[in-house]
């Protein structure tokens, strides 16, 4: 489907507020129709996964406030909101953008990188409620169970903060966790993750690692907190970025003064990883859209748990439609690409790839091998692409169509195909044997520029532009033909 070209953001509208709560309010006021506020009771296990999947079939992506979710047959303790990062419309908005540069907007928000500043905690939101021992139990949240073969209720758009022990470097990133029991979370963290590392350090060092989740911010706090960056990079500084104004943190309840947490997000879960403790996680429907297996895992032993008096709790659907990894992601390859292929012209990661393993390149194309050393750029640039398509710069990377077509009438396999064997891929990757490696491919779909080839079908602009269809054939008649999406 081809995204709207009048999707941009107002010079006044970004980046509407500062955190989830403001962000809500001003982008509600702007766009009335696209935030969605749900009073009827709806089941924290299974229901409001089924809403959300049946608004993505219709290709429909409101912000949604559920006011009255149900958990163990109780009103929650505060609302939910999901699908705030499914809408890149939204995103676009929020970064005052087109929505086809809305990747190399966050790319280039994301360099502009800004030191945060600790705050007291009577000027931090998140500690407007505090509560530790007896007192915890992190069931009593809203988290969703999302599809039949979850074990339980998750964490999914919860940042996994850890600090690495040798540079006291903040490391945050979406790591998926089961509300297990009262005061423990069992946590998933991929083998190569920076957390994963941090938590390695700790336990070579025989100590338990203290850990923290921080759930809801503004969105393009957590875009520049998913970014990807060096193990000596600090994911609070991305996150000023993105956001235009540094992230303000405050003093962590248990953990000492000097692992610090947002200050303004919802709910801040605290406490530590026991050094050398596993239990099984999973399995667990993952952004692939399929089941990830059960794994033994390291779990959360919550110490405190904070949150604001009018908390959200802020949920990613995951193995659906959200624009986190693929926004953050298309400006990172661009720039591998161009370094190479100085004609790159867009980049896009289209969500029937899961908004990760598939990756779109439009180039201009001005001496032949550029096709695939394109495709090959951007395949190294990032571990979880798996394939790349490479087309001119005649087609609309961001229309499928279009993208299927050059596919199918531009690409001869003999001659534009590349595959990269025994290369590292995503865990996740049901296709994998060995969950680690991957045969990455790339297609040139490219013309060639020494030999002539067919033109495509086109009509006169003057034609186009005279021929109005509702006023051929009226607004009812119009309203009345049937969508066929298979068309």
């Amino acid at each position: 489907m081809a995204l709207p070209e009048s999707a941009t953001a107002s010079s006044a509208g970004a980046p509407f507020g500062s955190d989830l709560h403001g962000f809500i309010e001003q982008y509600e006021r702007a766009y009335p129709d696209e935030v969605l506020h749900i009073e009827e009771p709806l089941n924290a296990e299974w229901e409001i996964s089924a809403l959300a999947m049946k608004l993505e079939k219709a290709h429909r992506f409101p912000l949604l406030v559920f006011h009255n979710v149900i958990v163990d047959g109780k009103r929650a303790m505060m609302p939910l909101t999901t699908f705030l990062m499914a809408s890149r419309l939204r995103l676009a908005r929020a970064m005052a953008t087109e929505v086809q540069k809305a990747g190399i907007a966050c790319y280039e928000r994301v360099q502009t990188r800004q030191r945060p500043i600790v705050v007291s905690r009577d000027l931090a939101p998140v500690k407007q409620v505090v509560e530790k021992g007896s007192g915890i139990d992190v069931r009593r949240f809203p988290a969703l169970r999302h599809h039949r073969m979850d074990p339980g209720r998750y964490i999914t758009e919860g940042h996994f903060l850890t600090f690495n022990r040798n540079t006291g470097v903040d490391n945050s990133a979406m790591h998926r966790g089961w509300l297990a029991d009262r005061d423990e979370v069992r946590v998933w963290l991929a083998p190569n993750s920076h957390n994963a590392h941090n938590l390695r350090y700790c336990e070579e060092a025989g100590e338990d690692t203290p850990a923290a989740y921080w759930i809801g911010h503004h969105p393009l706090a957590l875009l520049g907190a998913a970014n990807h960056v060096g193990p000596e990079e600090s994911h609070y500084e991305t996150a000023g970025g993105t956001l235009g104004q540094p992230l303000r943190l405050v003093p962590s309840e248990t953990l000492g003064d000097k692992f610090l947490v947002p200050a303004d997000a919802e709910v801040v879960i605290e406490g530590y990883m026991p050094k050398g403790k596993r239990k099984p996680e999973g399995p667990f429907g993952e952004y692939t859209r399929h089941v990830g297996p059960q794994r033994w895992c390291p779990l959360l032993k919550v110490t405190a748990v904070t949150y604001r008096k009018d908390a959200y709790w802020d949920d990613v659907m995951v193995g659906h439609t959200h624009w986190i990894i693929s926004l953050t992601k298309e400006g990172e390859v661009f720039r591998a690409v161009q370094r190479s292929v100085p004609g790159v012209k867009a980049v896009h990661l289209p969500m029937s790839g899961c908004g990760v393993a598939h990756v779109y390149i439009q180039i201009r194309k001005t001496v032949e091998g550029q096709g695939k050393t394109a495709a090959v750029s951007a395949l190294t640039s990032y571990i979880g692409l798996k394939h790349a398509f490479v087309f001119d710069e005649d087609v609309d990377i961001f229309d499928e169509r279009e993208v299927l077509l050059a596919l199918a009438t531009r690409f001869q396999a003999d001659r534009g195909l590349v595959t990269l064997p025994g290369m590292t891929g995503s865990p996740l990757d049901p296709s994998s044997p060995d969950g680690r490696l991957v045969c990455k491919a790339g297609f040139d779909c490219t013309k060639p520029i020494d030999k002539p080839f067919a033109e495509r079908l086109s009509i006169s602009k003057e034609v186009l532009d005279h021929i109005e269809p509702l006023k051929i054939i009226g607004e009812k008649r119009w309203s009345d033909i049937p969508v066929e999406p298979w068309g």
